[in-house]
């Protein structure tokens, strides 16, 4: 589904066009100003599909003010609010599966606030986990495990074990480390993580659901199918409760039902939870996103399973009933994702 792009952040774009057209000030107040034009938009959540192409806009107008603030040496960290909205763009190119831009603009970002406000400033950590993110989406979770550790390491020792920030950070490095193969080490770390969410936190809260995902995500890779089965049984039922029926947290959540179904062999019950996820997948986030893509292939690999090779056939070569037109997948089709943050 197409979303419009927000009247303010439309409204702030043309504003900026016209800034860096016919300010008549240097390049340094050129800057200042479109920064501060840029910040004085309204916060749109980045997690939300229905931001996404206001934020392509967004993204489109912080990488060219991103290159005249080098070009006028005002410092990208100079202003908080500023900060902030770089990191909502990072998130939004995270969730919005943009990981290559993603770590093109993390890396200069991190760079500059390492130099500019310490490795160990808040705001310097929030990037270096948005560049270890986005690694980590591209499909490079080596070069973003030591990200991850840093971060956690740095929450850990200025803010304890137990601090929300460092939970989160944990749940991250717990994603990675599973998606490594390192499933010992991951169910260690997850393990403990979602302890100590649930003692500090509470069941519901989105760093538990997290950290339970993530101890789910390990226990399949230990092929403990059934115990992880359960768990995302009811992972399902929390993120229905958290964030609707149709959030894409709660359709990944499914579909991590359905690959350990169809890995358990009970591939009639897969294959009715694919068949229902795929034109929600499609209408919430579009025939090209991967879970719309994932979910089509896993449903052509349940028929196929069943011997209904005719079936199979027709949803994977044509726009089948069950709503969708995309290709068939990738990895993603095999096993439940390993989710980060």
């Amino acid at each position: 589904m197409t979303h419009p792009v927000d009247s303010a952040v439309a409204q702030a774009h043309t504003d900026v066009m016209g800034l860096f057209r016919r300010h008549p000030a240097g390049l340094d107040e050129v800057c200042r100003a479109v920064r501060d034009r840029l910040t004085a938009m309204p916060v749109l959540d980045p997690h939300d599909p229905r931001t996404w192409n206001s934020y392509a806009l967004i993204t489109a107008d912080v990488q060219t003010l991103l290159g005249y603030l080098r070009e006028a040496g005002v410092a990208s960290g100079e202003s908080e609010h500023f900060r902030a909205l770089l990191i909502r763009v990072l998130y939004y190119l995270y969730e919005s599966e943009k990981a290559k831009t993603g770590v093109l603009l993390a890396e200069l970002v991190h760079s500059d606030w390492q130099a500019q406000l310490g490795e160990v400033h808040a705001d310097t950590l929030n990037a270096t986990s948005r560049l270890a993110a986005c690694l980590y989406a591209q499909g490079e979770p080596k070069r973003a495990r030591p990200l991850f550790e840093r971060v956690h390491q740095q929450q850990a020792s200025q803010f304890g074990d137990d601090d929300p920030a460092t939970l989160r950070a944990a749940c991250n490095l717990g994603a990675c480390l599973t998606q490594l193969g390192e499933y010992g080490a991951a169910f260690l770390l997850n393990e403990d993580t979602v302890r100590r969410c649930e003692q500090q936190l509470g069941e519901d809260h989105e760093t538990t659901i997290l950290a339970t995902e993530n101890l789910a995500g390990t226990l399949f890779g230990l092929e403990r199918h059934r115990t992880a089965l359960t768990l995302y049984q009811d992972i399902h039922q929390r993120r229905r409760r958290a964030s609707g029926e149709n959030s894409l947290l709660t359709l990944n959540a499914e579909a991590s039902i359905a690959i350990t179904l169809h890995t358990l062999g009970d591939y009639e019950t897969a294959r009715a939870v694919n068949a229902g996820l795929l034109p929600r997948f499609e209408r919430v986030g579009g025939k090209d996103h991967s879970g719309t893509k994932h979910t089509h292939s896993r449903l052509v690999k349940n028929l196929r399973a069943l011997g209904r090779y005719e079936e199979a056939e027709e949803v994977h070569g044509g726009r089948p009933k069950y709503g969708s037109s995309t290709p068939e997948g990738g990895h993603g089709a095999l096993a439940p994702r390993h989710r980060g943050t």
